[in-house]
């Protein structure tokens, strides 16, 4: 995979840092989420999401994003819309 984001950190400290990853070099793409121990990844998807908007991504656009928990021995692949990221959490779409 030649493009995705990376956020590192843990809930523990409060600490994420968000990182644009294109042909295997990392760019922070923002400032550190720090001291956010409630509600620190969702801050932290959201900055991937206001950064693919302004880049002009559509919000219905697919992207990748794993998430690096230090001392973690398996680390989860996420594969979301821009929607998704502005929004923070999983959209669960249910059938009525």
């Amino acid at each position: 995979m030649d493009h995705y984001f990376r956020i590192e950190g843990c809930r523990e400290t409060g600490t994420y840092f968000v990182y644009e990853i294109t042909n295997g070099i990392a760019k922070e793409i923002s400032e550190p989420v720090v001291g956010m121990r409630t509600g620190g990844l969702k801050k932290a998807r959201q900055t991937i999401g206001q950064y693919l908007l302004k880049n002009g991504h559509s919000l219905s656009s697919s992207f990748t994003h794993y998430c690096i928990k230090p001392s973690r021995k398996k680390n989860y692949v996420h594969n979301w819309t821009v929607e998704q990221y502005l929004v923070g959490v999983p959209i669960v779409n249910s059938m009525d």
